[in-house]
């Protein structure tokens, strides 16, 4: 294997207390068309249980892996183009991606909304929260509907301690690009989970559609 940095094998070992299973990585470069090479970190994931609940949606996992890498590198940003993905399933099948690092950063550009989000239901600040919604997606009705079901389920529920994000698809909604963040949203007991549709816009930080799970 190729000698990395200690930020490196801290993104690599967490992959693995996420997953379990067996991680694999390399590092490499690829023909790009106009711009000579591109340099990548090759993550290749086996043996996972955990991974093999993704089988029917491989891409959640394949971003979440790429992303949980990527926000543990300080400099090494800088070396690298992209990060590839390799998930390899126990039915046999093999789901092959790569992220460039300027949608990784968008990634976490974008889970700032997120961060707010659980912080507003947390503390209970529901007219910030309907402040996050956007105009193109929702009504005000549709708003006002949405926050007052929240507001009614929230306190059935233990407090909230955190969140940990699971995955990422990118998708089409309402005429939008958004990233769908699914999350699991970490309680005192009775973890519950909740799927965020952000603006894709780097400017925008707008909420499409947010499906509380109740």
């Amino acid at each position: 294997m190729a000698s990395i940095t200690d930020n490196e094998d801290k993104g690599v070992k967490e992959i693995l207390d996420f997953y379990g299973g067996a991680c694999e990585y390399s590092i490499g470069a690829s023909l790009s068309t106009d711009e000579g090479k591109n340099k990548y970190f090759e993550i290749k994931l086996t043996k996972s249980e955990s991974l093999d609940k993704f089988s029917t949606q491989p891409e959640v996992a394949a971003t979440n892996v790429a992303y949980i890498f990527f926000r543990n590198l300080k400099g090494e940003k800088r070396n690298y183009d992209e990060i590839h993905c390799v998930l390899l399933f126990d039915d046999g099948k093999k789901y092959e991606a790569s992220y460039s690092m300027d949608k990784l950063e968008l990634i976490a550009h974008k889970l700032v909304i997120l961060n707010n989000a659980v912080d507003f239901i947390k503390n209970k600040k529901f007219d910030d929260l309907k402040l996050l919604l956007s105009d193109g997606s929702y009504t005000q009705a549709a708003k006002n509907e949405l926050i007052a079901s929240i507001q009614k389920i929230e306190p059935t529920f233990s407090p909230i301690k955190g969140f940990r994000p699971y995955g990422f698809k990118y998708e089409t909604l309402n005429g939008y690009n958004v990233l769908n963040i699914l999350v699991a949203v970490i309680r005192e007991k009775d973890n519950t989970q909740l799927s965020l549709k952000v603006d894709l816009k780097p400017s925008e930080d707008k909420i499409h559609f947010l499906d509380y799970k109740f």
